[in-house]
This record gives C-alpha cells, sequence and structure tokens, in this order.
C-alpha cells in the first residue's frame, strides 16, 4: 500500500490488481458497517437514557465516516493522497479518542487505523506514532497514577506485540508490491519480446524477398537479356552464316538450360531458406559440400563440437551467414578455395567464412539495392555479437562473426 500511493495503484499494489481493489471494497464496508453496528447496539439498550453525549456520538460517527469515505474515494489519488496522510491519521485519532470516551465498544477503530497506518506509511513514521497512541490510550484507560507494574508490562508487551505486527504487515506489503511491480515489468518486457519478435520475422521475410529478387535479377534477368541478344543475333546470321547461327542455337540452349537450374536452386533456397529442425554442425557441412559443386571449387569445412549446446537464435544466425558468405563467393568471387570454419569458446562462438576470389567490392555493405552483408550485421549485432566483412591479405574476402553464447 505504500508504495501504491506514490505510483501507479495498478503497477504495483500488493495483491494483483483486481483482487486488492475487492480487499479494499470489503476492508471499507466492514469499518463502515462496524461503526453502524455499534451506534445501534448502543441505542438498543433498554437502560440507556438519550443524552447530550450521544447527539455528539451520532455526530463524530456520522464525521468519522464521512471523512473515510472523502479520503479513500476523493483523495486516493496518487500523489495528492501522500499529502493528505498525516493530517488523515490525527484527524481519525483524534475522533476515535473522543468517540471511545463515549461510547467503549468504539476503541476498535483504534487498531483498524493503526493497521492502515503500518501499511501505508514507513516505520520511521508509524512507529513512532503507534507509540503515542499507545501511551495515550493506557494512560486514559488506567490513568499513570493507577497502573502498576503489572499493568505496565502488560501494556508494553500488548504496545511491542502490536508494532512487531504492524511491522510484520509492513513488510509484507512492501515486499508484496515489488513482486506486483516486477511482475508488471517482466509482462510489459514479455510483450516487448512478442513486438520484437514480430518485427524480426517481418524483417527476415523483407529480406528474403529482397535476396530472391537479386538472385531472379543476378540469374534470371541476365540470362533472359542474353538469350534476348543471341536470338537478334541468330535470326540476323541464318541469312548469310547458317553454320554459326546453328552454333549461337546451341549457345542458347545451354544458357537456358543453366538460368533454368539457377532458378531451381533459388526457388529451393526459398522453400527452405533457414536451419529450421537441422543440428547447426551437419548443416553447415552440406552447405559447404552444396556449394563446392555449384561453384567447381574447394570447399572447405571445420566445425568444433558442442555445436548442440548452441541456441537456436544463435545457430540461426550463423547458418545465414554461411548462406550468405557462400553464396556469395561462388557466384561473385570467382574462387578456387572457400573455407568455413566455426569455433566455440566458453563464452561465444565464431564463423569464418574465407574465400580467395577477387575480393570484396568498395562500400559492398552500403551499395544501394544489395542488403544482405547489412541484413546480417544488423541480425548478428541483434544478438549482441560483432559482424566484420574484410578482404585478406591475397584478395580475397573474409566474413566474420562473433556472438555471445548461452549454454542450452
Amino acid at each position: 500500500m505504500s508504495t501504491a500511493i506514490q505510483h501507479d495503484p495498478g503497477a504495483d499494489t500488493p495483491l494483483p490488481l483486481a483482487q486488492f481493489k475487492r480487499f479494499l471494497a470489503i476492508f471499507h464496508i466492514v469499518f463502515l458497517c462496524g461503526l453502524a453496528f455499534c451506534l445501534i447496539l448502543r441505542w438498543r439498550r433498554p437502560e440507556l437514557v438519550w443524552t447530550w453525549k450521544d447527539s455528539v456520538l451520532a455526530g463524530l460517527v456520522t464525521l468519522q465516516a464521512a471523512l473515510y469515505v472523502l479520503f479513500f474515494v476523493f483523495l486516493w489519488k496518487p500523489p495528492t493522497a501522500l499529502r493528505w496522510w498525516g493530517a488523515y491519521f490525527a484527524v481519525s485519532f483524534g475522533i476515535w479518542l473522543a468517540e471511545w470516551q463515549i461510547e467503549s465498544a468504539l476503541q476498535w477503530t483504534a487498531w483498524a487505523y493503526l493497521g492502515q497506518m503500518f501499511g501505508v506509511l514507513r516505520p520511521a513514521m508509524s512507529v513512532p506514532a503507534a507509540i503515542g497512541v499507545f501511551i495515550t490510550y493506557f494512560l486514559v484507560s488506567f490513568g499513570a497514577k493507577d497502573m502498576n507494574l503489572w499493568d505496565w508490562i502488560g501494556a508494553l508487551s500488548l504496545a511491542v506485540t502490536t508494532t512487531a505486527l504492524g511491522l510484520f504487515i509492513h513488510g509484507l506489503t512492501v515486499t508484496s508490491s515489488e513482486r506486483a511491480k516486477l511482475i508488471k515489468q517482466l509482462e510489459a518486457a514479455q510483450k516487448q519480446l512478442e513486438l520484437a519478435h514480430e518485427r524480426d520475422t517481418e524483417l527476415a521475410a523483407l529480406q528474403e524477398r529482397e535476396r530472391l529478387a537479386r538472385e531472379l535479377h543476378d540469374s534470371l534477368g541476365h540470362g533472359l537479356v542474353t538469350l534476348t541478344v543471341q536470338l537478334e543475333a541468330a535470326q540476323r546470321l541464318y541469312k548469310i552464316d547458317p553454320q554459326k547461327a546453328s552454333l549461337l542455337m546451341d549457345e542458347m540452349k545451354q544458357l537456358s538450360r543453366t538460368t533454368m537450374e539457377q532458378l531451381r536452386r533459388s526457388l529451393s533456397g526459398l522453400r527452405t531458406s533457414g536451419l529450421g529442425s537441422q543440428a547447426i554442425g551437419p548443416a553447415l557441412e552440406k552447405l559447404c559440400e552444396e556449394s563446392g559443386k555449384e561453384g567447381a571449387l574447394k570447399a572447405r569445412c571445420s566445425i568444433a563440437g558442442g555445436t548442440e549446446r548452441l541456441t537456436p537464435n544463435v545457430a540461426e544466425a550463423l547458418w545465414r551467414v554461411a548462406q550468405e558468405g557462400l553464396r556469395n563467393a561462388v557466384r561473385h568471387a570467382q574462387p578456387k578455395v572457400v573455407q568455413l570454419a566455426l569455433e566455440l569458446t566458453p563464452s561465444e562462438a565464431v564463423l569464418t567464412v574465407t574465400d580467395d576470389g577477387v575480393g570484396l567490392p568498395k562500400d559492398a555493405e552500403n551499395k544501394p539495392g544489395h542488403f544482405g552483408l547489412r541484413g546480417l550485421r544488423e541480425r548478428v549485432e541483434g544478438l549482441g555479437g560483432t559482424f566484420v566483412a574484410r578482404q585478406t591479405d591475397i584478395g580475397g574476402t573474409q566474413l566474420q562473426v562473433s556472438i555471445p553464447t548461452i549454454p542450452g
């Protein structure tokens, strides 16, 4: 309750907000009904003769109930409530003391106020106030001169026990409020993670469409343009050199077959673009083998043991880097040898893809219309890793990523 008046009541209430509201409603109803019940019992006593004291008592109880409703209905809004707590308790205990002198059955309201005070105020404020209430209670009840040693021992025991119970209630309230606040923070973080996952999914789909568009442009588009030019040349050659035109037609057949094969590989890559349920080690070895066959080059693969402990997000990121690095090497770098190495340390996974090709184009990562390297960097850095694309000493290209690992 103490933190509830300083922050959003729904963010850190001692109980879940709906339960806390029901608890307060029940508490308020019991308190107000208790006041009315005490008055009714007093006025139903056969020996009671109505005097001015009963009029005063009725006025005090009415004032007490009005103050209670006013505070909890209209002023219980942070941070306004914090400024009114001292005045609320001072007036309430004053009303209690006056009521008690007229009707002893109403002394129970002091314990209700003490419970509220310990639940709301800090111990530095609630304990001195409680001591003052106890001193007043016992002095009015027995008088300083009429209290013997045992009366003082009993009074002290009651005060210490009640204060200890109040501090325990305060501790429970603060702990519950902190837990409720943590739960709210966890729920908010979970929602943020869900939104981030949705954004990552959309980004991955967009990057995959862009990758497919680049591949179709580089393979199918280039092939169709070449076929168109060669068809026009063959059409002209048939009249003056049929044999050369026939050879040109054979070249076009081979080009069309090559283009169709590239299209099949692109569509196959679209269907199985992710790592999925594959183990990262065998998947990388298979990727190297397929890249070697596709580019007619030597593809060397070195995979460290223990890859099964990698989390799915880390494994997927490593797979994407290897896939993009090998694809770029085969299609653009004209290498003779491509090397892929995955090393694991207790704290990170390091993947390196190196080729001996023509090297990395200048400003390749920021080249308009080319998002492969940029997308890889964003994916890796999103996992807290580092991404480096550089030219080797012999002129080839090297991609190296390092991603922190958490044992799975």
